[in-house]
């Protein structure tokens, strides 16, 4: 069903100019019925926002979203290829990723957007003789200006051993957790605040108890015109029938968008790492860190937190952190994609960290990134969409520094808000 498109919010038509897939090494290739497409055993999930010019009474122009879009990059004998799915039921989608449930047929999870009265809606795409087709898992309006899933995770939260899809929502800080009832997906609200933003979702057993928490980071509406934007990080815990929510950190004048849950110590229990942005308004009496980008772990005994600082990154906002073994010495890093200043490794050594620039000509207002053994040797590849440089790239490790690679030209004008691997055939296959 095709609904009319509406207006987007403000924050991305001032963001959308300098970011986009043209050509370069990706060869673009249509939906086609299942005798001519190839097998497809891998895939990146590139999770976007396009936009288009329209037309205004007095001959003018403006720039307004199009539909969601996501498109698919498949590793194909050296090279690489691209089909590109459009979803006319919302204007963006913020994330994709694949969904491969017991119950379920495996299919592309997506979440999206819109602006009210369209609702947000949480899709799960199949590929069929005739193409792609999806299916509504759930939609939802949420009473303010705009009906946005901005994340989604899939894990056990409610300790039933079966697992749950959780969401973060924009613009009245709804949370929410789905869990498969029958044949239906049942939403059950944990938390709600008006005028607020939800950013991430990460989900992971931090305290050992056996029992995986959520986290999230709610913040106040998005800025743009540089007054500071407060924000929390919590952490809600299934107590009995009922979600407790925990706040982690407070920042007043700052907040946090990107958050992970991982075991990079080695220790066999995850902690949290924090993104916290730079301040976009200036205090009184301003320390010298609140313009720059700090990565931060938290280590928990049951809901407390210590916190530490990690890493201080030259740059406003950060809205990617991944973790894993990239230069094959057997101990995971942080992979920190930031605003403009570039793509960075930080690295635990004994009881600090090292911090190093992998490529500074790497930026986007996302800057989505992901970590993925593609070739299948063994060893983790990061992959990035470099929006600003319109490209999304391949780095590998060769001995001590990495070889990057273009891989396919992103779309100029688009934003990719999300990136995702997909190495279960089974999802992308014809059926």
């Amino acid at each position: 069903m095709s609904k009319k498109q509406t207006g987007f919010p403000r924050l991305i038509w001032l963001l959308a100019g300098g970011v986009a897939c043209v050509s370069g090494a990706c060869e673009r290739e249509q939906p086609s019925p299942a005798d001519r497409e190839p097998e497809r055993k891998a895939a990146l999930l590139l999770a976007q926002a396009q936009f288009t010019k329209e037309q205004v009474p007095g001959g003018k122009s403006r720039v307004v979203p199009g539909p969601a879009k996501l498109t698919l990059v498949y590793p194909d004998s050296g090279r690489w290829t691209c089909e590109v799915l459009e979803d006319p039921d919302s204007n963006v989608f913020h994330k994709a990723m694949p969904f491969d449930l017991p119950g379920e047929r495996p299919g592309i999870l997506t979440i999206a957007g819109n602006a009210a009265p369209q609702p947000a809606i949480l899709k799960v795409w199949r590929r069929g003789p005739d193409g792609w087709s999806s299916t509504v898992l759930w939609e939802a309006r949420f009473g303010g200006k705009f009906n946005r899933l901005r994340d989604v995770e899939i894990g056990d939260v409610t300790g039933d051993y079966r697992p749950d899809i959780v969401v973060a929502t924009h613009d009245q800080g709804v949370v929410v957790v789905l869990q498969k009832v029958g044949t239906a997906w049942e939403p059950t609200e944990i938390d709600r605040r008006p005028e607020t933003f939800v950013h991430e979702i990460e989900i992971g057993d931090v305290d050992g108890d056996g029992r995986n928490s959520i986290f999230a980071t709610p913040s106040a509406p998005n800025k743009v015109d540089g007054t500071p934007q407060p924000g929390w990080v919590v952490m809600y815990q299934q107590d009995g029938n009922e979600f407790s929510r925990h706040v982690v950190a407070e920042f007043g004048a700052r907040h946090v968008k990107e958050i992970l849950v991982a075991d990079v110590m080695g220790s066999g229990r995850p902690n949290l790492y924090v993104a916290l942005e730079g301040q976009l308004g200036r205090s009184v009496a301003p320390h010298s860190d609140e313009d720059n980008v700090e990565i931060r772990e938290y280590r928990f005994t049951g809901t407390e937190p210590t916190g530490t600082l990690i890493a201080t990154l030259p740059d406003k906002q950060c809205r990617f952190l991944n973790a894993g073994d990239i230069d094959a010495d057997g101990k995971a890093e942080l992979i920190a994609s930031t605003y403009k200043s570039g793509v960075w490794i930080i690295k635990p050594a004994g009881q600090k960290w090292t911090t190093k620039l992998i490529d500074r000509d790497s930026s986007g207002y996302e800057h989505a990134t992901t970590l993925a053994d593609m070739d299948n040797d063994g060893t983790l590849e990061i992959y990035v969409a470099a929006d600003n440089q319109q490209h999304l790239r391949r780095y590998r490790w060769i001995g001590a520094e990495s070889e990057r690679t273009e891989l396919c030209g992103l779309v100029k004008g688009d934003i990719t808000f999300g990136l995702m691997p997909c190495l279960n055939p089974d999802c992308l296959a014809t059926r």
